[in-house]
């Protein structure tokens, strides 16, 4: 099995974020540690200081926008501490008007924060795909990911076509809609992420640790060989470290 990474993962909400950082170092999975505000990060990034797999993110997460949006201030003077943005974006699980329109001020502000800084983007989506996309933008300077896509895989089309990457987790791997999801994403553009501890894996949330399940799971779905996958999606996280522009795989929906 190739390296395993996490580009999503909630380290510092697990009830015992001691043993899951532990447990990441001992599997060596490169594991980024969203956060979703910004006053939050200082605390997991000392967290996580000398550790050798696990990084913090800078985020303010959509659906805390409204009670959060006032430390964007704090997110432009915390942004040079880190590579990694997350979690943020948009959620428009939400009907407000007045607060879709602050979601869109937040995130608009936050891209523009990150753009032609060498940033790495973990981004929220649920029921905004479409505004995601159009915000992004076809050649914006900074590498981002769509975590958990659930959204038109029309969309999602437009997005791939616009270099964007696309993270899959466990939960994705248990649903008929993030399965046609999986089957629509470019070899070449898949990344690998838990949203732990939010997702489930076996009996308890899932940790970075169980990543390989993942793997395997995609594989299966897809009738490729697991290492193909691993390598694949290691490859892609490779690219996304060293930015470099991500491969052209073209969609790979069963055995070559």
């Amino acid at each position: 099995m190739a390296r395993l990474h996490d580009t999503h993962c909630h380290v510092d909400l697990y009830p015992d974020p001691g043993e899951v950082i532990a447990a990441t170092e001992l599997a060596g999975v490169y594991t980024v540690a969203v956060t979703n505000v910004p006053s939050v990060f200082p605390r997991c990034k000392e967290l996580l200081s000398g550790r050798r797999f696990l990084r913090p993110a800078l985020g303010l997460h959509p659906e805390l926008a409204r009670e959060y949006h006032t430390e964007l201030g704090l997110f432009a003077a915390l942004l040079e501490e880190t590579r990694y943005v997350g979690e943020v974006g948009l959620d428009f699980t939400t009907r407000d008007p007045a607060e879709r329109r602050l979601q869109r001020e937040v995130f608009g502000r936050v891209l523009e924060l990150a753009a032609g800084r060498g940033k790495i983007l973990t981004v929220h989506s649920r029921r905004a795909a479409q505004d995601v996309v159009e915000m992004v933008g076809p050649a914006y300077p900074g590498r981002v990911i769509l975590h958990w896509y659930s959204g038109p895989l029309g969309v999602l089309e437009r997005a791939l076509a616009n270099g964007l990457y696309v993270s899959v987790n466990p939960a994705m791997l248990r649903s008929q809609r993030g399965q046609e999801v999986i089957r629509s994403i470019p070899l070449g553009r898949m990344l690998l992420e838990t949203d732990g501890p939010f997702v489930r894996s076996g009996a308890g949330p899932a940790q970075p640790r169980d990543l390989a399940a993942v793997v395997e799971g995609v594989a299966d779905l897809l009738g490729l060989e697991a290492i193909r996958v691993g390598r694949a999606a290691h490859a892609n996280f490779r690219q996304l470290l060293h930015d470099e522009p991500p491969a052209d795989a073209g969609c790979v929906s069963g055995p070559e």
